[in-house]
């Protein structure tokens, strides 16, 4: 019964307006693109009660490993060895994302990749993360670019390239807390246009 019970409440929840949930914009950065055989190397978050981000909620942690291996990171997200000097265990980073992500929905630009690097990690730690259901503004943009022509283009789908389509700002591309805000600024402008 309480399975029951639980899938109940859930799709309750779900039937709700998109503007009456709370969301989680993410982003990670990571040492290449395989949560299998890469590292999780940064985890960032921010809370969004539409209209609203919560920017006092926003997170960032470093990802402690027993031996970091940044392979393109220090090209690709300006990460190098002197930034672990202090970095979170994944066990308390993934426990307190947890209960943020717990009944909320999670945001992310190209969700396949950061979904599965948590997925992984989690695994690694035994811990549950439970969004009450999730969305990918790259998908959804891409969705959109689809009905209004034949063809993207390279480089179209770009989180940059989204957010310019809306008239928002350029931000710092590939770190993980301003990634996730300008995640959470696309998904506002997508849904309200």
């Amino acid at each position: 019964m309480g399975n029951l019970k639980r899938w109940l409440k859930r799709w309750l929840q779900q039937k709700k307006p998109w503007t009456e949930h709370t969301y989680v914009a993410l982003d990670v950065e990571s040492s290449g693109l395989d949560p299998h055989s890469d590292q999780l190397l940064a985890v960032a978050w921010v809370v969004i009660k539409p209209p609203v981000i919560d920017y006092a909620s926003g997170r960032y942690y470093l990802i402690k490993h027993d031996q970091t291996e940044l392979k393109q990171s220090p090209v690709v997200h300006g990460l190098v060895s002197k930034d672990f000097i202090d970095p979170t265990e994944p066990v308390e980073v993934l426990r307190e994302l947890a209960k943020v992500l717990k009944d909320n929905v999670l945001v992310c630009h190209y969700i396949r990749l950061d979904w599965g690097f948590l997925k992984q990690a989690a695994k690694q730690h035994g811990i549950k993360l439970e969004p009450l259901a999730r969305f990918d503004t790259l998908a959804y943009e891409a969705q959109r670019l689809k009905r209004h022509q034949h063809h993207i283009a390279r480089g179209e789908l770009t989180l940059n390239a989204c957010r310019t389509r809306y008239g928002l700002p350029e931000y710092n591309a590939h770190h993980a807390f301003s990634d996730a805000i300008a995640c959470g600024e696309l998904m506002l402008a997508q849904r309200y246009k």
